[in-house]
């Protein structure tokens, strides 16, 4: 976990890294991290201070620390692979990280070249029957969002082209398009469908964010 205080500010949830990775649950760390920072706010406010170290040290002290420390070397071994990795990850999560022993350093992701690959060559075109498309999917799921709702994407439109096609390919609901006449290297102006969006947070991965949208409630979801 990150440091999780600062002047003025805490941070909770996932927010904080409090996710179990080998039972993939984070949601009763993200209400207990929640409460633990209400009471250490509510005590420095009491006592005049702007610090909350002490909710720092909460974390640590409740449930959250003891179940996280279990998961500490849980995720580096996905970085060799799935044949290599996962006899370490099971030996990790039966062990609750002692063995094979040490403290496992990680890899920074966002250290790491983007490139396009060429797997989407070999994508089957869809076929109506079996295969759908973007739109298609989005249709089918029901998404009811209104075309004049105020953007809830936060995301920069000018960007490199591998990005803007990274942003395209990983979408599962074609929010993002590169215009035809887009040039194919330097930067390009990326379209926002952000009417089309299912939440699926995939953009959060590369470079945006999404905020909550009008109402609170996400997309508008209908049965068709």
């Amino acid at each position: 976990m990150p440091k999780l205080s600062m002047p003025g500010a805490v941070i909770v949830g996932d927010a904080g890294g409090m996710v179990n990775l080998a039972a993939l649950k984070g949601v009763h760390y993200a209400i207990k991290s929640g409460m633990l920072a209400a009471e250490a706010i509510y005590g420095a406010l009491k006592r005049g201070e702007s610090s909350f170290e002490r909710y720092e040290e909460a974390v640590e002290e409740s449930c959250i620390g003891p179940d996280l420390w279990e998961q500490r070397n849980t995720r580096q071994p996905f970085a060799k692979g799935l044949l290599l990795g996962g006899p370490v990850i099971g030996l990790m999560i039966a062990t609750k990280g002692r063995f094979p022993g040490g403290r496992w350093s990680l890899h920074r992701n966002d250290i790491q070249p983007m490139f396009i690959g060429k797997t989407k060559d070999a994508y089957p075109r869809p076929d109506g029957k079996y295969t759908f498309d973007k739109l298609s999917s989005v249709f089918i799921s029901g998404n009811a969002t209104r075309d004049d709702a105020p953007n809830h994407i936060r995301v920069r439109r000018h960007v490199p082209r591998v990005i803007a096609d990274t942003w395209r390919w990983m979408c599962p609901a074609g929010v993002y398009e590169i215009p035809e006449d887009a040039p194919e290297h330097g930067d390009v102006d990326v379209i926002v469908n952000y009417t089309n969006c299912v939440q699926c947070g995939a953009i959060t991965a590369k470079g945006g964010r999404l905020t909550t949208p009008e109402g609170g409630d996400g997309p508008l979801y209908q049965q068709l």
